[in-house]
């Protein structure tokens, strides 16, 4: 999620910055996670919750590889010209992919929400989302990441499946859609990443 235009929009808002009222990891949920990651329902979430689009040029940062890339910010940036104080800062972005551009998988469509906030930090995220989740997170090549599916509303632990073969997650994601839920950390930002897999249109 680097990007040098958010990262810089995010150290000037830094300025001028309020106290913090809530945790990023809520704003994650309501838009990222409620929403199972899907870009339509995500900005939908984001336009109701009073998100601001950036710029389609901002989103292409984001690389070739993703399509219809969308990034968001939870305030008003005139309110930065006019040096008025805003709330704890929050990057929202938003994107899909195909599973042979991102994972060298064929058969598989990957949609992704992230969020990132110099209010969040790693190890808080990866309490309060272990709380949420109801299962720890899988730690593999320092990456922190949860793999789990959904039924009945309930998040269901999918860490047997790290190391199944490519046709074989195939076959999975037919079944049931999955999820990777990465924690991420960038400069003096944490934030959360949940990729949502499923079979290609």
């Amino acid at each position: 999620m680097k990007n040098k235009t958010i990262t810089s929009l995010i150290a000037a808002a830094s300025l001028i910055a309020g106290p913090a009222t809530a945790e990023p990891i809520q704003s994650f949920v309501d838009v990222c996670l409620s929403t199972n990651g899907e870009p339509p329902a995500v900005a939908a979430a984001a336009e109701t919750g009073g998100w601001f689009k950036m710029p389609a040029e901002v989103a292409d940062d984001m690389g070739e590889d993703f399509r219809d890339p969308a990034a968001y910010i939870n305030f008003d940036p005139n309110k930065l010209k006019a040096g008025a104080p805003i709330g704890p800062i929050e990057v929202l972005m938003t994107g899909w992919g195909d599973g042979k551009a991102i994972m060298e998988i064929d058969g598989l469509r990957l949609d992704f929400c992230g969020l990132i906030s110099p209010e969040a930090d790693s190890q808080t995220l990866n309490r309060d989302m272990t709380t949420r989740l109801g299962f720890s997170p899988i730690t593999r090549d320092d990456m922190t990441f949860w793999l789990f599916s959904r039924r009945s509303g309930a998040f269901v632990s999918e860490a047997a499946l790290i190391d199944i073969e490519d046709n074989n997650l195939v076959e999975a994601v037919r079944k049931r859609k999955l999820y990777a839920l990465y924690i991420i950390a960038q400069d003096d930002m944490a934030g959360l990443v949940l990729g949502a897999i499923r079979p290609a249109l």
